[in-house]
């Protein structure tokens, strides 16, 4: 995965720990844990999706980090010569 995507996940992971959301925070850090590019960046928009559920009416400032790096995530994913496996990517 991309040094920056790999640097803000880390970051919102330190944040969500902060604010004492431990279970999106584990979750995360096993997404960016599994390692493959390609399938640590599907399986880290589909916790993004999950997580963003849950933090939006607790933290907005959180919930704008998750949004931005979703919407990186997906950039990647459809990017030419990227992973998607869908016709939209």
């Amino acid at each position: 995965m991309a040094d920056d995507t790999t640097k803000r996940t880390e970051a919102l992971i330190d944040r969500l720990r902060e604010r004492r959301q431990t279970g999106a925070a584990e979750r995360l850090a096993r997404t960016l844990a599994l390692g493959a590019e390609s399938g640590v960046l599907f399986a880290l928009r589909e916790t993004l999706e999950t997580l963003l559920t849950g933090v939006e009416a607790i933290d907005p400032v959180t919930q704008t980090m998750m949004e931005e790096l979703r919407l990186e995530v997906e950039k990647r994913l459809g990017a030419p010569g990227g992973t998607s496996p869908n016709p939209r990517g």
